[in-house]
């Protein structure tokens, strides 16, 4: 009887395997522009990866190495790696370069140098971010426009011929609920990988932090033996000749 047929016939769309291109056609038009924000999504994230783990490795490597410099005094070493990486437009190497160049002043005025060049490479690290949450916001509203679309669709047919088949109403549903599946699905990627991405940038802008000030202590440290004329032991066992002490030297 007719039941029968409506059993069959839902035996058949139960056991069909619907390949993702038919998925997807059957989401309409929404499907386009949600497919163009996962697109340009993925390029962001990989291109965020591959930079803040270089700024992340040179932050580790160069500005250690400069901090060791600067420790024993050698300034000619430490800005011969700024000159050297001066073509890369490094975040690391602009801090380390006002830090070099604001050395002959005071503590406060050096720290403040230094933490105006980490705020003024900061809108390059963060580079992408406020993108990537503004795709992860509009991913599921675009996905919510295709379900209202496709329930306009559905209702405008059912007005047309009512509801004796259910094949003419199956285009509307369809778009209805796989935009919103296709949604929500690019959304959580996004906004986690948002999230991971805005944890390394506090990450690396808290290592640059931390060594800007470690190079602020080395300076005023070396500043501080240059003003009390230190010396090293080496000049000092030259100043003995014989076992005796120079005039004016207290033994």
């Amino acid at each position: 009887g007719l039941g029968d047929v409506y059993k069959r016939q839902a035996l058949r769309q139960i056991t069909h395997k619907q390949t993702l291109g038919e998925h997807l056609k059957a989401g309409g038009i929404i499907v386009w522009p949600i497919g163009l924000i996962a697109l340009a999504s993925l390029l962001i994230i990989i291109y965020k990866i591959i930079f803040l783990n270089r700024v992340r490795h040179n932050t580790g490597k160069y500005m250690t190495r400069v901090n060791e410099l600067a420790s024993k005094g050698d300034w000619d070493g430490c800005e011969e790696i700024v000159r050297k990486r001066k073509g890369e437009h490094s975040p690391v190497n602009h801090v380390i370069e006002a830090g070099l160049n604001a050395r002959e002043e005071d503590r406060e005025t050096l720290e403040s140098v230094l933490q105006e060049s980490i705020l003024r490479e900061l809108p390059r690290v963060e580079r992408g971010l406020s993108v990537l949450a503004i795709f992860g916001a509009v991913a599921p509203l675009l996905g919510l426009l295709g379900t209202v679309t496709g329930m306009i669709d559905t209702f405008r047919v059912i007005t047309l011929f009512g509801t004796g088949d259910p094949k003419l109403m199956s285009g509307g549903i369809s778009e209805a609920l796989v935009t919103t599946e296709l949604g929500l699905a690019i959304a959580i990627p996004i906004m986690l990988m948002h999230t991971f991405l805005s944890r390394r940038v506090d990450a690396i802008v808290g290592e640059m932090e931390e060594k800007a000030v470690g190079l602020t202590n080395i300076i005023q440290k070396q500043r501080r033996k240059s003003a009390n004329g230190e010396t090293s032991p080496g000049a000092e066992s030259r100043g003995k000749v014989d076992g005796r002490v120079p005039d004016g030297a207290i033994a």
